[in-house]
C-alpha cells in the first residue's frame, strides 16, 4: 500500500471570478494603506479569509497499490519461420520467457503473434497496439524472430512504442547457413511476336563461401525447356526471349540450388509475358468477282491491327475481246514479290473462290504448301471452281488441304449445322443462335450452294447439305489449314432469312489460324489460389486421361479426368506446399505457381539487420538462439547498459493502480466564519479607538 497526500483546490466560484475579486481588494487595500487606515492589517486578514473559503482548499489522500512492470514478446510466426527449426526455437524461448515471470511478483509478460503472408511479409510494427495504460506500465519489448521484419520503420518515434524503452531481439535460426536466390529484375509484360523481348535478372547467393563460380540456369517456356545456360552470380544478367504465338506464354526460370542451402524455393520464378502481333498481314485473293468478297473484305479491313492486301482477278487471261493490255488488271499481279520475296511475311493466306487459271506457276503453290509446313496459316473459300478440273485440291496445295472435292454441286437450302465435334471446338463453340443438339435446329438462316467434299483429314466442325462437311480444320505441319466449302456465308451478312454470326465466325476463325491460345482445340490451364489448385482441360476427346502433379517437394500425384461437358473437364486439389507445380497430361506440361515472390521467400537467410539500427538506438541487445540459451530478464534502473552476455535488461516504470481516493476539508466552515467574524470586529474595533 502506498498513501499520498495533498492539497487540492475546489473553489465555489469560476477561478476568473476570484481573481477580480482578489484584484479590486488589493487595490481598495492599497488606498486603505496609503490613507494610513487603523484597521487596515485587519481588513486585509478578512479579504484574505474570505478568498480562501471562495477557493475552498481541500486535503486530498490517495492510497495505490504498484504494479507489476509489463514486458511484451512479439513473436514471429511468419512464413520465413518455417525454415529449420526457427519456429521451434522461438517456442522455446517464448516459453522460457513466461517461465522467468511466472516466477516473479514484478514483472507480467504479455504475448504478440505476428503471422504475415507471402505477399505482404512480416508486418511487427503495425502490429504493436498498447493501450494508455500498457504504455505506461510497459518496461521493454523482446523481438523473437529472425529478423525478417518489413515494416521497420526509420525511428521508434513513428511508432506506438514510449521513448526510451528498451527493445531486445532473441534471433531465430543459423545465421551462417547459405542461401540462394533468384531475383527478376525486368521481365516484359508483353513482347511483339517475332521479335526478341529483353529479361533480367540476377543470381545473389547469401553466406556462400565461394561468389566466383557460375550457376546453371534452366529457362522453360509454357513447361518445355528452351535454354540452359551458366550465369555469373552477383551481377544482372539479360537473356533474349522470342514469343511465336498470341496471348498470355509462361516461363519458368530456374537455378540450380547451393549444396544444403536453406529452401529452393526461392531458386524459381514464374512470369507471363503476353504476345501481341504489330500488325497482322492478310494476302486475300479472290478468283472472280462476286458478292462474297466484299465481306470478306469489309471483316478484314475493320481490324485496325490488319494490313490487308487484296487481289480480284477481273478477267481470265485467255479471254480475248479487244480489251487494250494496259487496261486488263488496276494494277500489274506481283507474283514473284508476293509468293516468293515476301511470302514468309504474311500471317495469313486466303483464297476465295479461286481456281487455276495460269497466274500462279506451280512452283509458287509449292511455296505456299512450305510455308504453311513452316508455321503459317491458309484459308481456302470453295465455291463452284472447287469441284471442276481447275480446282486447287488438283495442285501441289491438294496435299494440306483436307476436303476432297467429289466433282459435284448442291444448290439446295440448308441451315449450317455444328456438329457435335463442333459444340467442343472453341471455334465454333457457343456460336449465337447455334444448334445445341441433333434435335434443336439453329436461327440463323439458309444457305443454298455447297461443293460436295469427302473429308480426308482434319476435323469437321460444322456441315451443310446432305451433312456433307461445310467447315473443316486441321494441322499441317507446323501450319494450320481451314476450308468453307460454300461462298454464301455473305449471306449471312446481308441479314437474309435472319442472318447469322458471320462476323463472330470469322472472327474465330482467323485467330484460329494465328494460334491464338484461347482458341486451341487442346488445352491445359491451371490456377493456384488460396492453396488450391484448379486444372481447365479442354480437349475433342472423349478419352479419360491421368493427369500427373509435381508437387514443389518432388513428390508425383497422379489425377485422373474425366471428360466434362463439351470436352471441358475441371480438377481442384489441394496445393498446401509454397513453390512451383508442375502439371503435365502427356504431350502438354505446365507450371503454376504458389505466391512465392513476395518479401517472405525472397531473401529467407536469418539477418537482424533490418531491426539493429533501432534496437541499439534504445541501448537493447541482439542474442542468437542457435548459439545460446534464453537470458535472464532484469530490471536496471538508472543503467545505461541494458544487456549482457546472458541478461537483457528493461527500465522500471514504477506504475501504480488507485484503489482508495478520499477529499476532505482543509478547514471546516464554521472555522471560517469564525475567523472572519473575528477580524470584522478587530477592525471595528480599531478604527473606532
Amino acid at each position: 500500500m502506498i498513501t499520498n497526500y495533498g492539497i487540492e483546490w475546489a473553489p465555489l466560484l469560476p477561478w476568473a471570478v476570484i481573481y477580480l475579486f482578489i484584484g479590486l481588494s488589493l487595490v481598495t487595500l492599497l488606498g486603505l494603506f496609503l490613507l494610513k487606515s487603523k484597521g487596515s492589517f485587519f481588513r486585509s486578514i478578512f479579504i484574505a479569509l474570505i478568498t480562501l473559503f471562495i477557493a475552498n482548499p481541500t486535503l486530498h489522500e490517495k492510497i495505490s497499490e504498484p504494479l507489476p512492470e509489463l514486458i511484451m514478446a512479439v513473436v514471429d510466426n511468419s512464413p520465413s519461420m518455417t525454415y529449420g527449426q526457427r519456429r521451434r526455437q522461438a517456442s522455446d524461448a517464448l516459453s522460457d520467457l513466461h517461465n522467468q515471470v511466472n516466477k516473479r511478483s514484478d514483472l507480467v509478460l504479455k504475448t504478440v503473434s505476428v503471422s504475415g503472408t507471402e505477399a505482404q511479409g512480416t508486418n511487427i510494427f503495425a502490429n504493436i497496439n498498447l493501450t494508455q495504460e500498457e504504455k505506461n506500465r510497459l518496461s521493454g519489448i523482446v523481438f523473437i524472430s529472425d529478423g525478417l521484419v518489413h515494416d521497420v520503420p526509420a525511428s521508434v518515434a513513428e511508432t506506438d512504442i514510449p521513448d526510451e524503452i528498451p527493445l531486445h531481439l532473441l534471433l531465430a535460426g543459423n545465421p551462417e547457413r547459405q542461401d540462394r536466390r533468384l531475383i527478376i529484375e525486368q521481365a516484359p509484360a508483353f513482347s511483339i511476336i517475332g521479335q526478341t523481348a529483353k529479361l533480367t535478372y540476377r543470381i545473389i547467393d547469401d553466406n556462400a563461401e565461394d561468389l566466383s563460380l557460375p550457376a546453371w540456369v534452366t529457362l522453360r517456356q509454357n513447361g518445355e525447356k528452351i535454354s540452359e545456360i551458366q550465369v555469373p552470380v552477383g551481377i544482372p544478367f539479360t537473356q533474349e526471349l522470342f514469343l511465336e504465338n498470341r496471348g498470355l506464354t509462361t516461363f519458368d526460370l530456374s537455378v540450380e540450388p547451393l549444396p544444403n542451402e536453406i529452401t529452393e524455393i526461392n531458386n524459381r520464378a514464374i512470369f507471363e509475358t503476353n504476345g501481341v502481333r504489330d500488325r497482322l498481314k492478310v494476302l486475300l485473293i479472290s478468283g472472280e468477282p462476286h458478292p462474297g468478297e466484299r465481306a470478306w473484305r469489309n471483316i478484314l479491313k475493320a481490324d485496325p491491327s490488319v494490313d490487308l492486301i487484296h487481289f480480284t482477278i477481273l478477267r481470265h487471261p485467255q479471254k480475248q475481246d479487244g480489251t487494250p493490255i494496259r487496261e486488263l488488271s488496276l494494277i500489274a499481279f506481283p507474283i514473284h514479290e508476293l509468293f516468293e520475296v515476301k511470302l514468309a511475311d504474311f500471317d495469313l493466306i486466303i483464297f476465295d473462290q479461286y481456281q487455276r487459271q495460269g497466274f500462279l506457276p506451280s512452283h509458287y503453290l509449292t511455296n505456299i504448301v512450305r510455308y504453311v509446313e513452316q508455321g503459317g496459316a491458309l484459308l481456302e473459300v470453295g465455291g463452284p471452281g472447287y469441284a471442276s478440273p481447275a480446282s486447287l485440291y488438283n495442285t501441289s496445295l491438294g496435299t494440306m488441304l483436307p476436303a476432297e472435292p467429289l466433282g459435284t454441286i448442291s444448290e439446295t437450302a440448308f441451315h449450317p449445322l455444328v456438329t457435335e465435334l463442333g459444340l467442343r471446338h472453341p471455334v465454333t463453340a457457343s456460336l449465337p443462335d447455334a444448334n445445341t443438339d441433333n434435335i434443336q435446329p439453329p436461327t440463323w438462316g439458309r444457305w443454298f450452294r455447297q461443293v460436295d467434299t469427302d473429308t480426308l483429314s482434319g476435323w469437321t466442325v460444322m456441315t451443310g447439305a446432305k451433312d456433307q462437311p461445310l467447315l473443316v480444320l486441321d494441322h499441317f505441319g507446323k501450319g494450320r489449314v481451314a476450308q468453307i466449302t460454300s461462298d454464301h456465308i455473305w449471306l449471312w451478312g446481308r441479314n437474309v432469312e435472319g442472318g447469322g454470326p458471320q462476323t463472330e465466325l470469322i472472327r474465330r476463325l482467323v485467330h484460329w489460324l494465328m494460334k491464338e491460345p484461347e482458341l486451341d482445340e487442346e488445352q491445359l490451364k491451371a490456377s493456384l489460389v488460396n492453396d488450391r489448385l484448379t486444372i481447365h482441360r479442354q480437349s475433342l476427346s472423349d478419352t479419360p486421361v491421368e493427369l500427373t502433379v509435381e508437387s514443389p517437394s518432388g513428390k508425383i500425384l497422379p489425377l485422373p479426368l474425366e471428360p466434362g461437358n463439351n470436352g471441358l473437364a475441371i480438377k481442384t486439389i489441394e496445393a498446401p506446399e509454397p513453390g512451383v507445380y508442375t502439371i503435365n497430361d502427356g504431350p502438354r506440361s505446365l507450371v503454376a505457381q504458389q505466391h512465392q515472390n513476395g518479401p517472405e521467400h525472397e531473401k529467407v537467410i536469418t539477418d537482424p539487420a533490418p531491426l539493429t539500427p533501432l534496437i541499439e538506438s534504445r541501448g537493447g541487445g541482439i542474442i542468437s538462439l542457435q548459439k545460446a540459451e534464453v537470458p535472464q530478464l532484469r530490471l536496471t534502473p538508472g543503467r545505461t547498459v541494458l544487456h549482457g552476455n546472458n541478461w537483457l535488461g528493461f527500465l522500471p516504470r514504477k506504475a501504480e493502480r488507485v484503489i482508495g481516493d478520499s477529499r476532505v476539508d482543509l478547514l471546516p466552515p464554521w472555522l471560517f466564519l469564525s475567523l472572519m467574524l473575528f477580524t470584522a470586529i478587530a477592525a471595528w474595533y480599531r478604527e473606532g479607538r
